[in-house]
């Protein structure tokens, strides 16, 4: 399995939303239930059992060359005409496909008729009614073939929220087959985990997302991730999304701010990428009023500068817990960690043993940093108060892309300690 770059949903739709809905498929794992015949007595209490599916015409997984006929869903009641329409979709991709109600049976078939040597999916969604208004517990996963073997490989998964680091759970993925386009897919669960089989062999680009407007596809305006797969006939994938949405052009400056005499922070438009090397270079510093450089000495990640000095307050807690000194003074803000220290920060500290020679019984893993918006600059030597233009280039956002941009720092006069006399004058 390889990795695309992170094209989002924009590219991702140059493949698979720019096509007819007829042509694009979703997959699914089969799983019918089947249970005893249950009514309500006329005259009885009403009926609180939800309508469920008790056979499929044809079978569930298969293959029937040259058909032509509706596959045909029995229930174990009657069902009610509300919210049928949206409720049953066909994969490869059909939305709307043509639907026919009897009384405890839902007959369904594409619009323009099945395509041989295709396997379909079919998900009936739980939103059928029966006539008291229970709803399906369930969803309904079916495939069949129309020639073609059912391959048993499966693509499961997790689709996470990249900025927060958290399970999506209003999520989908798709799985665009690169041979034809066609598009199989399936929603995420209340964790964010999906799980889609038998699908056809071959090349994909999966794309998971956040379908904002349930459209069930791709949107430019969804947070989306894509990874490219390849699939053969008995592959288990685990796949793991994270989505974000996707900028169209380099991170822009929005905001300088002096943070000391010799730190200020840098904030853009959108999320850098936190794994990005910052290079010193990347920012020039100079005066308004005679155009001298400020000779730099590092740049941090907005992560990295948080976990330097939140390990600095843990260590001196700790000193002070040692000593018996509860209330000593946590590190000053003026103080920056020096550059070789940078190779050693990690978004939370990680767990060792003190004793010496000895291995943890399980190494500790750093969490993967969070995407900021924000850079942290250091100088070589106090800035003197002034004011200041500062370009930027090279860096990075989440989607890889670059640009140059500027903007002005003030730095403004330190404060000085002074003694107020009687009658407003004061002293040094």
């Amino acid at each position: 399995m390889a990795l695309n770059p992170r094209i989002g949903a924009t590219g991702a739709a140059l493949i698979a939303g720019a096509l007819s809905l007829s042509l694009i498929p979703l997959l699914i794992s089969a799983g019918i239930q089947a249970c005893a015949h249950v009514e309500a007595p006329r005259g009885g209490p009403p009926d609180t059992i939800p309508p469920f599916v008790v056979s499929v015409e044809p079978d569930t997984f298969a293959v029937v060359p040259g058909f032509e006929d509706e596959v045909r869903f029995v229930f174990n009641e009657s069902i009610s005409e509300r919210a049928i329409q949206g409720t049953v979709i066909i994969f490869p991709f059909e939305a709307r496909p043509r639907l026919k109600k009897g009384k405890d049976n839902l007959r369904v078939r594409p619009l323009a008729g099945w395509v041989e040597g295709r396997i379909y999916h079919i998900n009936i969604e739980p939103a059928i009614l029966d006539l008291f208004g229970n709803s399906m517990a369930e969803p309904v996963r079916y495939v069949f073939s129309t020639g073609p073997p059912i391959p048993a490989n499966q693509v499961q998964g997790v689709v996470y929220d990249r900025i927060t680091n958290r399970p999506l759970r209003s999520g989908r993925v798709d799985m665009v087959h690169l041979a034809d386009t066609t598009r199989y897919g399936v929603a995420t669960d209340s964790i964010a985990e999906f799980r889609l089989g038998a699908l056809p062999l071959g090349d994909y680009l999966a794309i998971g997302y956040e379908d904002l407007n349930s459209n069930r596809q791709a949107d430019a305006f969804d947070r989306s991730d894509t990874l490219s797969v390849s699939i053969s006939s008995s592959d288990t994938l685990a796949l793991e999304f994270e989505v974000f949405r996707h900028d169209t052009a380099g991170p822009q400056i929005v905001e300088v701010r002096s943070v000391d005499s010799m730190v200020f922070e840098l904030e853009f438009d959108g999320y850098l990428d936190p794994d990005a090397d910052l290079l010193v270079d990347s920012v020039d510093v100079r005066s308004l009023a005679d155009g001298q450089p400020i000779v730099l000495d590092t740049l941090l990640h907005g992560w990295q500068y948080d976990s330097w000095r939140r390990a600095r307050v843990e260590a001196a807690r700790a000193a002070a817990a040692a000593a018996d000194t509860a209330d000593a003074p946590e590190p000053a803000d003026t103080l920056v960690p020096p550059a070789a220290a940078l190779d050693t920060l990690a978004p939370t500290p990680l767990d060792t043993l003190e004793d010496a020679g000895q291995e943890p019984a399980v190494e500790a893993v750093a969490p993967e940093p969070l995407p900021q918006r924000r850079v942290i600059v250091v100088s070589e030597a106090p800035i003197l108060p002034g004011s200041y233009v500062v370009r930027v280039r090279g860096l990075l956002n989440l989607s890889g892309l670059s640009a140059e941009s500027e903007g002005a720092l003030e730095q403004p006069e330190e404060e000085s300690e002074q003694e107020e006399e009687p009658g407003g004058k004061s002293n040094r």
